[in-house]
């Protein structure tokens, strides 16, 4: 034992080896006393251990392991993600080949296996991202924010799709014929004004907010479409234009800063784009976004008149539609959700916008120039009782009856879908104002409510399918009747059978099938209610015709296919009807479908917007 491993009593600063072999204590004296008492040779270490000898693999080896697994990402990497329909016998050979070899049994199998446990081992702590199915189902879109930060690793993923020159004007076109005449949110002149410039004189360091709004016009004009429309105007798939022009804006929206811009270009932008994207699914997504519109306008102080602010008459007339866009996307958001409104009378006094052509608007104007009918002012906004709003409402139906519906040209496909829409919302606004009457039983009454309600659906079926308006069909679709459906439905399980409820169903179930093909989302907040209400109003009609299956059904009064004449105000006034617009039940078909629950829905409520028509 070397001098150094004394300790200073003369004993060893560590067991001898032996001891330490054994396991057993010594007493670290030089010879120790096992030793002693075994005879064995005593021999103590030196101060510092004998390094560990760890069993690993040479560096070589190492490395031909990573450049096995790195040939074999990129061979994965340049293969097709998914095999067509079509594929030629060698293209399935190969994809029979790669599935073999990811089997573990395969020594490429065993790679992939470590690379996958690599990879669900670093995200199993993250939340997957929520991805949406396009129209026909099959290609996963991510979803983005368009307040995430424009630096995120996802946006690094794609670059931002800017349409070729010429592909700008076309779609400009169509933005004009399909989405601007019942979306009414730019001033068309000065919008077309920038589309020139950026064409005539490119920029390489384009400003954001009109890229923004130009790549949201884009958006826009390409969810219109039909997928043959796209494929002809621009050469590509219909979803795969979607994925990429919603991606693109969502960037260039986070690109602006849109949470602190002050630019009322880009809240345009982001306004337009979350309306469309309603067509596309993502409601509870949008009903998030849009809340964060509503604050951005806030910020900018859109929901204050502009007059008080001292700003020009056109700036004026733009800020209030694009404040009045904002409430149509938060009501519309809210009933997506069946959720209260974010936005409510009290926290603004922004006026309507007046009925003036774009081409009467410039920057230049120092006076606002007449509406073509009079303006109408905002009313109280104290809450009225049922009997005064059903006043209200009558009132209104016959001032846009006087101003506006009597002067329409029918034959005129877009001044046909304004009355369609106008009517459609007076009959819901009347049929929810009656459900919210006292409930004492008044067997008339209900049956007027119950053929309010069928008739309301046949004309949501009517705007949808409408070959005259099919270019409009896109944003049509996404204004889904479901609280009426689901009012329907709740009657059907309590009314007899009869040929007024057996339409009813007719109607209900050729509608709820459209809807059950278009959602392809799973997290639409009234599905799932609806859905059951769906099977009992089945279940119930089932055993109704059980039970009655040797009596006939119950002929339906002459009067239920003819308007309602109003007895008083609280009844729905004949201009509700969609008086000169025919209906077509050859359409009509019954489905076998799933269905939901009535205790889930509150009867949507237009509440305070049509308000300020008064």
């Amino acid at each position: 034992m070397s001098p150094s491993s004394e300790g200073k009593n003369g004993l060893s600063k560590r067991s001898c080896t032996r001891c330490n072999q054994k396991k057993v204590r010594c007493d670290r004296k030089t010879p120790c006393g096992r030793c002693l008492r075994t005879g064995d040779e005593c021999i103590h270490p030196g101060n510092k251990r004998a390094p560990r000898k760890l069993k690993r693999p040479p560096i070589s080896e190492i490395l031909d392991h990573l450049h096995q697994l790195e040939a074999e990402v990129e061979r994965l990497q340049s293969a097709p993600a998914k095999q067509s329909p079509g594929a030629s016998p060698d293209s399935r050979t190969e994809a029979n080949s790669q599935n073999n070899a990811n089997k573990p049994d395969t020594p490429g199998g065993r790679l992939i296996q470590e690379l996958q446990e690599v990879c669900d081992k670093s995200s199993s702590g993250e939340s997957a991202t929520y991805t949406s199915i396009s129209s026909n189902g099959s290609l996963p879109v991510p979803e983005e924010r368009i307040f995430a930060p424009y630096h995120s690793a996802s946006a690094k993923k794609h670059h931002i799709q800017y349409p070729q020159p010429f592909q700008i004007w076309t779609l400009w076109d169509v933005y004009m014929k399909n989405v601007a005449p019942l979306i009414s949110l730019l001033h068309i002149p000065s919008v077309e004004r920038m589309i020139g410039q950026r064409r005539a004189n490119p920029d390489p360091d384009p400003d954001l907010a009109q890229e923004a709004l130009t790549l949201a016009i884009c958006f826009a004009a390409v969810v219109s479409m039909t997928p043959q429309q796209c494929l002809s105007i621009l050469n590509e798939d219909h979803d795969v234009c979607i994925r990429n022009y919603k991606i693109s804006v969502e960037q260039t929206l986070a690109k602006a800063n849109l949470i602190s811009t002050q630019n009322i270009l880009v809240l345009q932008a982001a306004v337009l784009f979350l309306l469309c994207l309603r067509r596309c699914g993502y409601y509870r997504t949008i009903w998030a976004e849009a809340s964060i519109v509503v604050r951005v306008a806030q910020g900018q102080g859109v929901h204050r008149d502009a007059e008080r602010l001292g700003l020009s008459p056109f700036e004026i007339e733009m800020r209030r539609q694009l404040w009045w866009h904002i409430c149509i996307l938060d009501m519309l958001c809210s009933e997506d959700q069946g959720t209260d409104t974010q936005i409510r009378p009290e926290m603004f006094d922004t006026k309507i916008p007046s009925n003036i052509e774009g081409s009467a608007l410039n920057p230049q104007l120092a006076v606002l120039p007449l509406p073509r009918y009079p303006f109408v002012h905002r009313p109280d906004t104290r809450q009225p009782s049922t009997l005064e709003r059903g006043k209200i409402l009558s009132g209104l139906a016959d001032r846009l009856e006087t101003l506006y519906l009597r002067h329409f040209d029918l034959d005129i496909p877009i001044q046909w879908i304004t009355a369609v829409i106008a009517r459609l919302t007076l009959s819901k606004a009347w049929l929810v104002n009656s459900l919210n009457a006292s409930t004492t039983s008044d067997t008339t009454k209900d049956d007027e409510i119950f053929h309010m309600g069928v008739e309301i659906l046949q004309f949501a079926t009517l705007l949808q399918n409408n070959e005259t308006t099919k270019q409009w069909a896109w944003l049509s679709k996404s204004y889904k009747q479901r609280h009426v459906a689901a009012f329907i439905l709740s009657e059907i399980c309590v009314r007899p059978i009869t040929a007024e409820t057996e339409h009813a169903w007719e109607v209900v179930t050729k509608l709820y099938s459209e809807w059950v093909q278009e959602e392809t989302r799973t997290n639409v907040m009234l599905q799932k209610p609806l859905s059951r209400l769906m099977e009992r109003a089945a279940l119930s009609r089932r055993e109704k015709l059980a039970k009655d299956d040797a009596q006939p059904i119950k002929p339906a009064a002459e009067k239920t296919q003819e308007p309602i004449i109003p007895r008083s105000a609280d009844l729905p006034p004949a201009n509700f009807r969609g008086a000169n617009v025919t209906l077509s039940d050859d359409s009509m078909l019954e489905t076998d479908v799933m269905s939901r629950d009535l205790h889930d829905f509150i009867p949507s409520s237009l509440d305070w917007l049509t308000g300020p028509l008064l």
